[in-house]
């Protein structure tokens, strides 16, 4: 179904400038994504779509599924003013258009749903979007099965997480938890061994079996991983580097050891 939308006032032209903001998000319990690739991926997984919006004057180009969406009664396609739709997004122009969707609830109970082998990436306060995204698209290819994201972690339903992710968002729950005792408990509970990397202490990762029943904390791009989370962990490993190099990115580094997985399998 199409509507057009003239005034800039227009309620749901509201909420996508609310759910601009982290806040925004958690209070509607939604998100927007944007561009064609990631609402024909919410679209084709059967997400929760409250709607669509696109340019004036975009809908007799659209792509197949927009304009099924528009044949639809089921969902709504808003067409707006073009200057009222570039200013709902940060990610310059060409996007062409985006779908406000409903947040996947995911709370820790999940993990005991997984198989005992099953991997864990759990995320201490990382910060960069992009690192984010990177660290999502990894976990999903090297078979995690899971993520846990501690409280200071960047919000995964960002547009530049969301982008970052290439719609591997969907493809793996993330479970926010607040506290390293509460993690600990949730940890411990499943019977995981917990993986750190370390400065100091910790041996030549590939001497550890990584590649199964793991939690692996990644820490923060400037802090690195929390002392209390180096406390609780079973194994502390490290990543040996030549030259000056005093750490790797933590996308980078994640990367490296999540893929132990695959090579152990």
């Amino acid at each position: 179904m199409l509507i057009r939308i003239t005034s800039g006032d227009n309620s749901r032209i509201r909420l996508v400038r609310k759910l601009s903001t982290r806040k925004g998000r958690s209070t509607e319990g939604r998100f927007a994504v944007e561009g064609r690739n990631l609402v024909s991926e919410v679209l084709g997984r059967g997400l929760d779509v409250d709607f669509i919006m696109i340019p004036a004057g975009a809908a007799d180009d659209a792509p197949g599924f927009i304009k099924d969406c528009i044949r639809s009664e089921d969902i709504t396609v808003c067409e707006i003013p073009e200057r009222e739709f570039s200013t709902l997004t940060d990610a310059g122009g060409g996007i062409g258009m985006l779908a406000v969707v409903k947040q996947q609830a995911c709370g820790p109970e999940l993990i005991d749903s997984l198989d005992a082998d099953d991997n864990l990436l759990v995320l201490d306060r990382i910060q960069d979007p992009g690192n984010m995204g990177t660290l999502i698209r990894t976990a999903v290819a090297a078979g995690y099965k899971a993520i846990i994201a501690m409280s200071g972690t960047v919000d995964i339903y960002s547009p530049k997480v969301l982008r970052a992710t290439a719609g591997m968002i969907f493809e793996i729950p993330v479970i926010y938890v607040s506290g390293e005792d509460r993690l600990k408990e949730i940890l411990r509970k499943s019977g995981r061994r917990i993986a750190v990397t370390a400065v100091d202490g910790g041996v030549p990762y590939y001497e550890e079996d990584l590649s199964r029943g793991i939690a692996l904390i990644i820490g923060n791009e400037g802090s690195g991983v929390s002392g209390a989370m180096i406390e609780m962990a079973d194994v502390k490993v490290t990543l040996p580097m030549r030259g000056r190099i005093e750490s790797l990115n933590a996308a980078v580094a994640a990367a490296i050891l999540m893929y132990e997985a695959v090579r152990g399998r």
